[in-house]
């Protein structure tokens, strides 16, 4: 079963909800000023999330920090950021204010019944417990944040001067004596003890350190595959919206991902009556936009399946859905040389279906913070070594879950002989074969190994996640209740009932 009775102990008073004893180890508080010319001077490259948090990490640890951000203007885009425990946990080590904010406004999805299920008939495939293993580890519950109000909270809590928008790092070089210069887009430069690359899985920095061309900014654009390091298609395209719809199941149901041949279903509570969902397709990467109904594209690709899906996609209009190509990176054992270090998206740019690129961004920035600020300029190069050390195989190994969740997300099949693989159709008979066959509703033996290894390994895996890897023990019990009350939702709700293979 995907619950247990430890839950279940811990359920009326979770450690989230009490501030306990201060944390072992608070280094990204904020120090004295004083000290800042002692220490290295930062220059970030990326305002996105992981750019600025890294920046307001930094701030508060009493370095001199200076972030570029090649946008002039924020616009409200790109739809919610969902924040697991790791990442709340990470936020408050790099800024306890943020963090207060982002639990008196988010929506606590984790405390509700999240999983897998059927795209056709809408029944449940893996349940998953999430409060289980927040409440072991002390950690807090899962939130969902728009990204555009995240990005105000930070933006504000930054000090005058360590941002600065419409100006882009077009490229870097280190000099001698141990510092680095950047030349930005209006053809000014500004040096430092350290450059943070956190722009983006399209990077300028990481192209620059491992010696590839400049990608293409836009982003609606096809990556050449044979350009050096640039970064794989995952083989999918996402369509993404939110649905002004309140299920009748909202204060059950925070997550769902609806299963299917080649293609898959999200979605999540947001809030405020409001459901956010992406749906994965596969086809080429490139396609234009123009003069395209999405939402009629949408509609015939998931006619066939339950309500649940075809309600969210019929609940908005075609020009609120956006596209985008979804790209990732294979993990590399490199994001650091010289004085230069990769973060977030540029050194492990993931696939959406685990919610973790924005929170391994978020870790990535405490982590830095914590190693730069233990050193003068001198010790730059040690730090990004203990840096990379400690981050790089945690977020190679969710970037590794995120793939083959894909994978598996994409070859669920119902019955035998439901959807034949592509090869068949060169196969005389072979199509009208499986098609009798699947009229005999026969499991298919992928489904049922599937679920047997997902129920076997749905514990261990959530738990890898959302206990922050190496800094767990130094942020139990930081954070205080949110604006909504826990939901106290019994245990049989999370329960899967019937032999592993057939559980329903």
């Amino acid at each position: 079963m995907a619950s247990t009775s430890a839950a279940a102990s811990r359920q009326s008073t979770p450690a989230f909800y009490a501030r306990r004893a201060p944390p072992t180890r608070r280094v990204c508080c904020r120090s004295a000023r004083a000290g800042a010319a002692t220490k290295p001077k930062v220059l970030v490259a990326g305002g996105g999330i992981g750019g600025l948090v890294t920046t307001l990490a930094m701030q508060n640890a009493g370095l001199e920090v200076k972030c570029y951000e090649r946008v002039g203007a924020y616009k409200p885009w790109g739809g919610p950021i969902q924040m697991a425990g790791n990442a709340m946990a990470a936020l408050e080590l790099c800024d306890p204010t943020v963090t207060a904010s982002v639990v008196r406004d988010g929506t606590v999805t984790g405390d509700r019944l999240n999983g897998l299920l059927d795209g056709n008939d809408g029944g449940w495939f893996v349940r998953f417990d999430c409060r289980k293993p927040s409440f072991d580890s002390g950690l807090p519950l899962t939130v969902v944040m728009n990204r555009y109000d995240l990005i105000e909270k930070l933006r504000a809590r930054l000090e005058p001067g360590a941002l600065t928008q419409g100006l882009e790092v077009l490229r870097y070089e280190e000099l001698p004596g141990g510092r680095v210069r950047v030349h930005l887009s209006d053809g000014s430069t500004d040096e430092g003890d350290v450059l943070v690359g956190a722009d983006g899985i399209r990077s300028r920095v990481r192209s620059q350190m491992f010696g590839a061309p400049p990608l293409e900014e836009n982003l609606d654009k096809a990556v050449d595959p044979s350009i050096r390091d640039a970064p794989r298609y995952s083989g999918y395209t996402c369509y993404a919206a939110i649905s002004r719809i309140t299920p009748e199941d909202v204060e059950e149901v925070g997550y769902m991902v609806f299963l299917g041949a080649n293609q898959y279903f999200v979605s999540s509570d947001v809030g405020d009556g409001q459901q956010q969902w992406y749906a994965f397709i596969k086809q080429d990467p490139g396609m234009e936009d123009e003069g395209i109904d999405k939402k009629a594209v949408l509609m015939e690709k998931f006619r066939d399946w339950c309500p649940a899906v075809c309600d969210r996609i019929g609940a908005v209009v075609s020009e609120e859905v956006q596209r985008r190509d979804i790209y990732d990176r294979p993990p590399t054992l490199q994001w650091c040389k010289g004085r230069v270090a990769l973060l977030g998206d540029s050194a492990h740019a993931m696939q959406p279906n685990m919610g973790q690129g924005g929170c391994q961004a978020i870790e990535d920035a405490a982590a830095l913070a914590q190693e730069l600020a233990k050193v003068g300029p001198d010790g730059v190069g040690r730090a990004l070594a203990f840096y990379q050390l400690r981050r790089i195989g945690r977020a190679s190994a969710i970037t590794g879950f995120a793939a083959t969740a894909s994978i598996a997300n994409t070859t669920y099949r119902r019955y035998l002989g439901s959807n034949p693989y592509e090869f068949y159709s060169a196969i005389p008979g072979a199509m009208n074969f499986w098609a009798a066959v699947e009229k005999l509703k026969i499991p298919h033996p992928g489904r049922i190994v599937g679920q047997i290894a997902m129920l076997g390994s749905i514990d261990l895996i959530l738990k890898y996640i959302t206990t922050m890897g190496d800094q767990r023990e130094s942020v139990k019990g930081l954070l205080e209740g949110q604006k909504q009350t826990m939901r106290k939702l019994p245990d049989s709700v999370f329960e899967m009932h019937g032999p592993w293979g057939f559980a329903k």
